[in-house]
């Protein structure tokens, strides 16, 4: 019997032990790795939320990195422009300096053409990561040339998993000072728009976001397109009874919905179905877009006579009198435009920024041509100027992509460490104590397994 104690005892001492180890193997790695989930088995859940956190933070890194390679092309090409725009304030002092009497111009030429030289050979070393936004080559053949240069500004991911990027366009076209390409490009039609003064959201109907169309407000309007296809749009809580949840609370979309709906329904004899849409343009404000994109393309639009009893409301074409305060828009037809950049397109004066010559502008017709120079100048000067502001306005839009995503980078890491990180004091703490019963709980087994050979002993 006494045998059969200390063998259950000793059983009883090893499992204790296993428990321990167990125990003590878990707290260890949780200290090592400083995470209370390091596997799928630890926490499945927590585990996943973390891993797919995780992998979101390794995009945003990718998405910071874009945004710093962008910022150091906008950098440089700022700085570029920043440089040649103080060396075309030079060449217009040069320049004014060449209208006095007696000077000779052909010296001040030669000072000229060594600021147009610097200028040159500023724009050509404003290259950034393989990138140069201020002298190009937009010839079709050239196909690296990208007329909008975009810039990746972040990411998201929707409920089915399909992650979209979104990006922050700069506008090379618009910045080139000079442009090896000699050719025209084409530049395609557009479709006739006519737009609201203001934002439908700025309204007094919409005020708050919704509209109220439960009672008598209204909004009537005829809408005319070129070759006389014309109807008539009236929204009241009457016709937008299909097309809103909510009358009292009528959204912006769901008004839009009710235009598009009645334009879609027009059974006249020339219909605008399928030829004009309503939309919001970027400002807010509510549009009419022709399908159509050629010169002859236009859209008119004027206010009805409100319904007996209902109150003609403005979502920005005015409350003015029926049939009068018409506005129009027009397309237009495709064309081309020069190809070459600010500083190298020809203009009338026969010369470009970069090929200016003064040296034989003599007599009263020198002067004359002289004095078109230095406004070609001035011009110019302006251009450059505004593409600074573009380019800056850039600058601007990036850092502050550049800030909110490291800001979302850190939220999602305190968002890690919620689910997965050890408490470390406590994961210390909870070690020092199992390695204590560790030792004891071996002690435990010794002394069970010492008095099983002790009663071993007696029967010897």
């Amino acid at each position: 019997m006494t045998s059969l104690l200390t063998n259950i005892s000793a059983m009883t001492a090893l499992t204790t032990l296993k428990g321990i180890n167990q125990q003590l193997d878990a707290t260890s790695n949780r200290v090592s790795t400083g995470q209370r989930v390091s596997a799928a088995s630890d926490n499945a859940a927590y585990w996943s939320i973390a891993t797919t956190v995780r992998t979101d933070n390794a995009s945003l890194s990718a998405v910071k990195d874009s945004l710093g390679l962008g910022s150091s092309a906008v950098d440089t090409a700022y700085n570029g422009l920043n440089s040649i725009l103080s060396d075309m304030q030079n060449l217009r002092a040069k320049l004014q300096t060449a209208l006095q009497p007696g000077v000779d111009r052909a010296k001040v030429q030669t000072e000229i053409k060594a600021i147009q030289d610097k200028m040159q050979a500023t724009a050509d070393s404003s290259t950034s990561s393989g990138q140069n936004w201020l002298s190009v080559n937009s010839a079709p053949s050239n196909t690296s040339y990208q007329a909008t240069q975009n810039v990746v500004a972040g990411f998201s991911r929707d409920t089915l998993g399909t992650v979209t990027f979104s990006m922050i366009g700069v506008d090379v076209n618009a910045i080139k000072l000079y442009d090896d390409n000699a050719a025209s490009i084409t530049t395609p039609a557009t479709s006739a728009q006519v737009f609201g003064s203001t934002s439908l959201t700025g309204t007094t109907v919409f005020s708050g976001g919704t509209a109220n169309f439960s009672g008598t407000n209204e909004v009537s309007f005829n809408l005319l397109l070129d070759g006389g296809f014309t109807a008539d749009i009236l929204i009241n809580k009457t016709t937008m009874a299909s097309a809103a949840a909510n009358l009292t609370k009528v959204t912006t979309q769901e008004f839009l919905d009710a235009i598009n709906n009645q334009i879609a329904a027009d059974t006249a004899t020339t219909p605008l179905a399928g030829k004009v849409s309503a939309s919001l343009d970027t400002a807010g404000r509510l549009t009419f877009k022709t399908t159509a994109a050629n010169a002859t393309a236009s859209v008119t639009i004027q206010n009805n006579t409100v319904s007996t009893g209902n109150t003609l409301v403005d979502v920005g074409f005015g409350t003015g009198t029926a049939g009068t305060d018409a506005r129009v828009g027009k397309g237009s037809a495709a064309g081309t435009t020069a190809g070459k950049g600010i500083l190298d397109t020809v203009e009338g004066t026969g010369f470009s920024i970069a090929t200016i010559n003064i040296a034989n502008l003599v007599g009263t017709t020198g002067d004359s041509t002289l004095s078109a120079v230095i406004t070609q100048v001035e011009k110019a000067i302006a251009k450059v100027t505004d593409a600074g502001t573009k380019l800056g306005a850039n600058k601007t839009q990036i850092d502050g992509q550049k800030a909110f995503v490291d800001t979302l980078m850190k939220a999602n890491d305190r968002t890690i460490g919620i689910l997965v990180d050890a408490d470390i004091e406590e994961e210390s703490t909870k070690l020092k104590a199992l390695q204590t019963q560790q030792q004891l709980a071996v002690q435990a087994l010794s002394i069970a397994n010492s008095g099983s050979q002790t009663v071993l002993s007696l029967f010897r």
